[in-house]
């Protein structure tokens, strides 16, 4: 299999974001990135303010965030401020609130986000901030965008298959021997046989989230993107498809499905086995009947096809900044890097750290699960090749409706995969 590469371009068509889901309002303000020096907060020595965005401030690991700004502020005297948007609307806020010097310090994003928030000229270069000796080499694969470090790290993991030993038990199947697709899908059909009402396997399959994908076409072979050339029309990538349009006519997946129905049916054990992040064995439990479901939860590794490799999904959501502000550096550097701080988000929603002090911990491995999760899951895992468009958000909502397209047999998958090669070429040149 070709390797996953970084595409490095400067043109992004206004159709194309605004497929991605920017709003007008929003690509004007990018058009003025161009022409117009970005903005941020004052970077003069001494300042004791700075900001902290982040859509956690709406989450249950909201009073834990907080707790982690309390205590930076009494160790350090800098004031921090905190700010959120709703998860559906972020990136378009933070795009329209930077550019207009509404927003400033530091933010929270998901990854994806991050190519249309460096191309805009809205972030700082973190380059002279990070302590790379601080974190291992599969962290520092993340956070970058054409060359240029712009995102200090905070959770990272990736996104594999976990799997209910009690029902993979009750229908004979081992998880360890799910090596192929074909004993893959055998499992499947045995878990339906054991069940009809079970659903077997639950990935992301609506159009919002068909990020599931991706690494089912890298199981088949195909890079999606190699040395800067879109590939999709592949047979790797044409094989993917049609092999999850025929789980879907067997109802070994359903349709429509977004991460919280998985994590549903997961947690009320109608699906044996469901694609999600390491959170997973913080946020499954609260949801079940079975006072003992997270005992039963285990990281499967993801088959493959001759030609192909078992990869997982990168899942970053690092920190990014708005302005060089000495306080704003140094709340980077402590949320990236403070023990007790990262123990704190973890314990409170299950969020992986990423330096190697903090990984090494006891509180993080003496989580089995956890330490299971890095070996299966996280070690064999890769960066979304859509990342490296300039906005990743329109390279990833055209490929999701390409998909949905062959799943619901609206076009062939072969035709499917040319408009979405077309489509991201398109992309490239702006």
């Amino acid at each position: 299999m070709n390797g996953f590469t970084e595409i490095s371009s400067s043109g992004v068509s206004r159709r194309a974001l605004l497929a991605g889901g920017l709003s007008a309002a929003a690509l004007g303000v990018l058009a003025l990135a161009g022409c117009t020096p970005s903005g941020g907060g004052s970077s003069g020595g001494g300042a004791k303010s700075t900001s902290m965005t982040s859509f956690l401030f709406g989450q249950g690991s909201a009073p834990a965030l907080r707790e982690t700004l309390s205590a930076f502020g009494t160790a350090t005297g800098v004031e921090v401020t905190e700010n959120t948007y709703p998860y559906l609307q972020y990136l378009n806020q933070l795009v329209l609130k930077a550019r207009s010097g509404n927003v400033t310090g530091v933010a929270h994003i998901d990854e994806e986000w991050l190519s249309t928030l460096a191309s805009a000229g809205l972030l700082k270069d973190l380059s002279g901030v990070i302590d790379s000796a601080l974190y291992p080499e599969n962290v520092l694969t993340s956070g970058s965008y054409e060359g240029t470090r712009y995102a200090m790290p905070w959770t990272q993991s990736a996104i594999g298959m976990v799997g209910n030993t009690e029902l993979l038990q009750a229908a004979n199947v081992d998880p360890a021997a799910l090596q192929t697709i074909d004993q893959f899908t055998a499992a499947l059909r045995a878990i339906k046989a054991l069940d009809s009402s079970l659903v077997p396997y639950a990935p992301c399959t609506s159009v919002e989230q068909l990020k599931d994908m991706v690494p089912w076409m890298w199981a088949f072979g195909s890079p999606i993107v190699a040395d800067g050339a879109v590939t999709l029309g592949d047979e790797g990538s044409i094989a993917a498809l049609d092999y999850w349009k025929l789980l879907l006519d067997e109802d070994l997946i359903q349709a429509g499905v977004v991460r919280d129905d998985a994590r549903t049916l997961f947690a009320q054990k109608r699906a044996a086995i469901y694609d999600d992040a390491p959170q997973a064995y913080g946020v499954i439990p609260p949801q079940s009947s079975d006072a003992e479901i997270a005992s039963k939860m285990l990281p499967i590794a993801r088959p493959a096809a001759p030609g192909g490799a078992g990869m997982n999904l990168v899942w970053s959501q690092p920190l990014v900044a708005f302005d060089d502000g000495e306080a704003t550096r140094e709340l980077l550097t402590y949320l990236s890097t403070d023990l007790n701080g990262l123990q704190r988000m973890f314990e409170a929603s299950g969020q992986a750290p990423t330096t190697d002090e903090a990984l090494d911990a006891a509180w993080f491995t003496d989580n089995q699960f956890n330490t299971q999760w890095n070996d299966t899951i996280a070690a064999a895992s890769a960066v979304n090749p859509l990342w490296g468009f300039p906005s990743a958000t329109a390279a990833q909502q055209l490929y999701n409706e390409q998909v949905e397209a062959a799943l619901k047999g609206s076009v062939s998958a072969s035709e499917a995969m040319k408009n979405a090669a077309e489509g991201l070429k398109d992309l490239l040149g702006g």
